[in-house]
């Protein structure tokens, strides 16, 4: 838990939580402060202590009032970690990614394969985490309460290494659920989208004792990393493998989710052309 509660949150002031008042006065200060372009405010705040009924109540001033705000909370620790959208070039280029995924299972005749959970909340050990989107398989899962199968996290570049702390919590908190965490990172300025693809993979277990005597272990890694910078694409195409996604081995006509070099290249020209 101290991994969660401290990687990548370096230098972001520790906020004491008094009262619902004084959390949206912090929130709409920091928020005022991304959205005229400065970055050096940061997209996390971390309020502590939060109790379960005081989350409780700021999750539905949240749903009510700034639906933007992603929440992971650590119980043990009474910690509140909100991520807060820099803009809405954040916006689309998640939603963007999100439709060209659902466009190419509707060229395989899954129209309906995936359902979007968007901002759901899951729980994990100890912690309660919300992604930007997530999509999760239509048959194989309770809506309601089953986990994702793939997870999309957005930020600003200057996050990225928080971007992967949120990474390492979906695929460890998930009991290996969650199979595929897309990071965006997005430079506005630059007009620069950085694309990393996360999943579990077995590695030497380099410590083998007798409460992990096995000689692999399942350990969150970067599979891809892909830098989209106007028509440049560097890295190779990202490939999302079908059986991890939905759970069951492709049909005739069904096959991994590929995102071609020109497929990058157009994705990327959509985000921006949505901000002109």
């Amino acid at each position: 838990m101290n991994y969660y509660l401290n990687d990548g949150l370096e230098g972001v002031e520790r906020r004491q939580y008094r009262d619902a008042r004084s959390f949206t006065r912090a929130i709409n200060s920091q928020a005022d402060k991304l959205g005229s372009g400065n970055l050096n405010s940061g997209q996390y705040a971390v309020f502590s202590p939060v109790s379960q009924d005081q989350l409780t109540n700021l999750e539905c001033i949240r749903d009510t009032r700034y639906k933007s705000l992603r929440f992971l909370y650590l119980n043990d620790a009474e910690t509140l970690i909100v991520k807060m959208t820099p803009g809405p070039a954040h916006i689309v280029a998640t939603s963007e990614l999100a439709k060209y995924l659902i466009e190419k299972l509707a060229a395989m005749g899954l129209h309906r394969a995936l359902h979007d959970m968007r901002a759901a909340a899951y729980q994990g050990v100890r912690s309660k985490k919300e992604a930007d989107t997530a999509l999760k398989p239509s048959t194989s899962r309770p809506r309601r309460t089953g986990w994702p199968t793939v997870v999309f996290e957005c930020g600003i570049l200057e996050s990225q290494r928080r971007l992967r702390a949120d990474a390492r919590w979906w695929l460890e908190n998930s009991a290996r659920a969650v199979n595929t965490v897309l990071l965006i990172s997005v430079s506005e300025p630059g007009r620069n989208i950085h694309l990393e693809q996360w999943g579990i993979r077995s590695t030497p277990n380099p410590y083998i004792t007798k409460g992990r005597p096995h000689p692999l272990s399942a350990t969150p890694t970067k599979i891809n990393d892909i830098d989209m910078d106007g028509d440049t694409v560097t890295g190779p195409p990202l490939r999302l493998a079908f059986d991890e996604d939905f759970l069951r081995p492709p049909a005739s006509g069904e096959g991994d989710i590929v995102f071609t070099v020109q497929d990058l290249r157009d994705y990327s020209n959509d985000v921006w052309s949505g901000m002109e």
